[in-house]
């Protein structure tokens, strides 16, 4: 009995027809394996590779000078605005009544002690003067020839007490009929600085009008309002830094009193310092300032002042990472600080490296080798 396979002419046939079959499968179950395969291999190349570090890519190094941060114990101060005063100001008045007939002055001018300011005409006041003068010597005549005629005992104790009473009026009467003629000539009773004129040539001076104020230059101190909650901590003689604006520089001066009486309204106390060698500083009355008193210690972070710089209109540092990477810091400057350093108010922490020199040559990426200073 012959079985027969339909569609199959041999034996041949029917191996041929499976081969085929598995070749298409072949191909569809391998080749998609194959072509994953090959395209993992540049991934598992590429990460077998060793990674370069940070360090191998940078070829090229800027060598600068850095300054590690820390806290340092600075002295806190309290910062009060006031302004210099003259502690001698002088007001001169008029004594008697007349006519400017002399005045070579003018606001701002500087004065002697002594030196002629203004001269006041006034007839009456010479006539009195003579009117008296002829009085004393009649008077002294007179006393004169009673006290012979007395020690005669020509004349009783009564008279030559009467004539010397006589006497003694004249004389105080011709005295005072000087000091007035003196009043007409005004002269300068300090050295000084002329703030106020409010008489000129040709005016009436009236008795008691304030003609001018003459301030002493040399003789100055600075007022300020301090909290009362202060008032315990600064002592008198301590010394103070005034900051003057428009000099542009620091005066040293000294606690001569604290006022003690607060102020109800501002709760303050007035303050007053002596400005020592006021010459020196070529300061003024009615400069303003601000006085800086110490009151304690803090900690703060010092910077060299070569280090800060401006970026885009802020301030900052430049700071490198361990790896050398260079940073824009912004920071809030504060004060000077032993000339050459400057407080951090806010934008550093301790242990940073701040770069202190070639800022120029440097920015933001690069990297650096730092040489630190020494504090």
């Amino acid at each position: 009995m012959k079985i027969r396979i339909i569609g199959i002419k041999s034996l041949e046939d029917f191996f041929n027809l499976n081969f085929d079959v598995f070749k298409s499968r072949i191909r569809i179950i391998f080749y998609p394996l194959i072509f994953l395969i090959l395209l993992s291999i540049p991934i598992l190349i590429s990460g077998c590779a060793k990674k370069p570090s940070v360090i191998q890519k940078v070829s090229k190094r800027i060598k600068v000078k850095a300054f590690k941060t820390s806290y340092n114990i600075i002295g806190r101060y309290l910062k009060s605005p006031g302004n210099i005063t003259s502690l001698n100001n002088t007001v001169i008045s008029a004594h008697i009544m007349g006519y400017v007939v002399y005045e070579n002055i003018h606001l701002g001018q500087s004065v002697e002690k002594g030196q002629l300011l203004l001269r006041l005409g006034a007839p009456e006041i010479r006539s009195k003067y003579y009117a008296a003068k002829a009085g004393f010597l009649n008077a002294q005549k007179t006393y004169n020839r009673i006290k012979r005629l007395y020690k005669e005992n020509s004349v009783s104790r009564q008279t030559y007490d009467n004539t010397f009473m006589q006497y003694k009026v004249a004389k105080a009467d011709l005295n005072a009929a000087l000091s007035y003629l003196n009043y007409k000539n005004i002269y300068s009773p300090i050295n000084g600085v002329i703030t106020q004129k409010k008489i000129f040539l040709g005016d009436l001076a009236a008795p008691g009008q304030m003609l001018l104020m003459i301030q002493a230059v040399n003789r100055l101190e600075f007022k300020t309002n301090v909290n009362v909650k202060y008032y315990s901590i600064i002592m008198p003689d301590e010394k103070v830094k005034l900051d003057i604006s428009s000099i542009k520089r620091a005066v040293i001066g000294s606690v001569i009193s604290v006022v003690k009486s607060a102020n109800p309204y501002s709760h303050s106390v007035i303050v007053r310092i002596k400005i020592n060698r006021p010459e020196k500083y070529d300061i003024l009355p009615g400069m303003y300032g601000v006085a800086r008193f110490k009151i304690g210690k803090k900690k703060a972070i010092i910077i060299p002042k070569t280090a800060v710089l401006k970026r885009l209109g802020i301030w900052g540092v430049y700071i490198a990472n361990n790896e050398g990477e260079v940073m824009f810091q912004p920071i809030k400057k504060g004060p000077i600080y032993k000339r050459n350093y400057i407080i951090a108010l806010n934008g550093l922490n301790p242990n940073l490296t701040v770069i202190t020199s070639g800022l120029s040559k440097i920015s933001a990426g690069s990297y650096v080798s730092p040489v630190f200073l020494k504090h």
